[in-house]
């Protein structure tokens, strides 16, 4: 495609464009909707995309747009601070074709002028994925009968298993008028999909990977008596929508206002923020005004083919949120739905960054234990194993059959530094390394096993053997004055 010029914060005319390969963005009307547009931006794969995989990633909120995840997370660019962008290495591009779909309607660039038509929960979401995709495979006919996957994050962990649920369902039924999906596998990051397993869960990070306090260990007996009330009051949600608002507003006030009192980034412990309960979507940082700059320039809208109608891009609508809150949508479970598609074959990914408190790996790991589905009783008893990348630990993986659960752990690169020594005085750190809190010890013969509890799950660690001459200590030698004639019988072998 022919690169678009922008004019940076500096004032400087740039040519640029948002990585090398074929790219398509715009609307596809919802035929299912009075006058419904979703909006969305298209990269084909880097390698393959002839052969690869077509991915579509919905981030959560509810309201949350996609475009988002495309300029920060896992698109093929980032924005600069002037505005022009830099080639993400880590983008999904890399191994897939992508598209970012701003959705429900009225997210992101999404419109629809209706607000009787508006959408409100899972049963909205799920029809209204399928016809875009319909839409959006009559735009690209090359992409029709490729692998597709369903990927998203936080309360994507409630649109992708109603989303992919309903594509299964109508490629059962095969509808005259619809063309068949060839649904792969779902993944999802961080995600909120039970909220019944997963809201009590959030007293596990009392007890977190970062050594960060959130309440005193004298509170904790109280702290998991209201935990398992909460778990109460949300099961007696499900069937009874009446309750629910007494359920989340004493799930809010004893669990999730006790953590965010400490002014903690939500979507990562390790950063402060100084927000209320209400407002956390600013924990996200300063991105956001970024990208919303990025997003929001004339001529970029007029290159992306953003209807004129639309107002400025915003990173989450609040009135969608609402709408969702106010239906008690984000109080239901879809995790039923993810026990029905891997029983029916479709692949399943479940991954957790250890550092998001909202939707903690814990609570994750939770309910994927308490599903429903044939392959239950062997996913239960699979020990977790490391997940080495690039030869360094990177988390634990528990896999069986279709289903693929990950913790992933802080990075090396940017993980603390701790430096080891041991008493003695006169005692070797080494006594440490492979007695106490290094990453393997050593068994009867001399073999190593790993050490579950190593310093090294969270930090970079060196063990230093220290004052001079303790553990392996070095040899005094004599010295001996080189001469000239010394040097040539060396060089000469003599």
């Amino acid at each position: 495609m022919m690169p678009i010029r922008v004019t940076t914060s500096n004032g400087v005319l740039e040519e640029h464009f948002c990585g090398s390969t074929k790219q398509d963005s715009g609307y596809v009307t919802l035929p299912n909707k009075k006058d419904d547009s979703y909006f969305f931006w298209y990269f084909e794969a880097s390698q393959n995309p002839d052969t690869a995989p077509l991915v579509l990633w919905l981030t959560g909120g509810p309201g949350g747009s996609s475009m988002l995840a495309l300029l920060t997370e896992n698109g093929p660019c980032r924005v600069r601070p002037d505005l022009s962008t830099e080639s993400n290495p880590y983008s999904w591009t890399n191994e897939a074709n992508v598209v970012w779909l701003d959705q429900p309607t009225n997210v992101g660039f999404s419109y629809g002028p209706d607000p009787k038509d508006a959408d409100t929960n899972e049963d909205n979401v799920a029809e209204n994925i399928y016809w875009f995709l319909q839409g959006f495979f009559d735009r690209h006919p090359e992409l029709q009968n490729r692998g597709f996957f369903i990927s998203g994050e936080s309360y994507g962990g409630h649109y992708v298993p109603a989303a992919a649920h309903f594509i299964a369902q109508m490629n059962k039924r095969k509808p005259d008028e619809a063309m068949r999906i060839n649904l792969q596998g779902i993944s999802i990051g961080n995600g909120c999909t039970n909220p019944v397993i997963q809201n009590p869960h959030y007293i596990d990070m009392a007890t977190n990977a970062y050594n960060i306090s959130f309440v005193d260990q004298s509170e904790m007996p109280k702290l998991q008596e209201e935990a398992a009330l909460c778990g109460k009051m949300m099961e007696t949600c499900q069937s009874h929508l009446s309750y629910c608002f007494e359920a989340e507003e004493y799930c809010q006030g004893h669990l999730e206002s006790v953590f965010m009192a400490t002014k903690r980034n939500p979507y990562d412990i390790r950063q402060s923020c100084e927000t209320s309960d209400s407002d956390v979507v600013k924990c996200q940082g300063s991105g956001i005004d970024l990208v919303a700059s990025f997003l929001n320039a004339p001529n970029l809208r007029r290159f992306l083919h953003v209807d004129e109608r639309v107002g400025g891009w915003q990173m989450c609508n609040l009135e969608v949120n609402a709408a969702f809150a106010n239906s008690f949508d984000v109080m239901m479970s879809t995790s039923a739905f993810v026990g029905d598609l891997l029983d029916n074959g479709v692949r399943v990914l479940i991954y957790a960054g250890d550092a998001d408190l909202e939707c903690n790996w814990s609570g994750n790991l939770a309910w994927l234990q308490a599903l429903d589905w044939n392959g239950a009783l062997d996913f239960n008893s699979t020990e977790p194993h490391d997940l080495v990348v690039d030869k360094e630990l990177a988390g634990s993986v528990i896999a069986s059959s279709e289903l693929t659960f990950v913790r992933s752990r802080r990075s090396p690169s940017t993980g603390s530094l701790v430096l080891w020594l041991t008493g003695g005085p006169g005692g070797s750190s080494i006594m440490a390394m492979l007695g106490e809190n290094g990453p393997c010890k050593i068994l009867a013969g001399g073999a190593t096993e790993i050490n579950p509890y190593s310093w090294t799950a969270q930090a970079n660690v060196v063990w230093l053997d220290q004052p001079t001459s303790v553990g392996f200590p070095t040899v005094a030698r004599k010295t001996k004055t080189l001469t000239k004639s010394t040097l040539e019988k060396l060089f000469s072998g003599s």
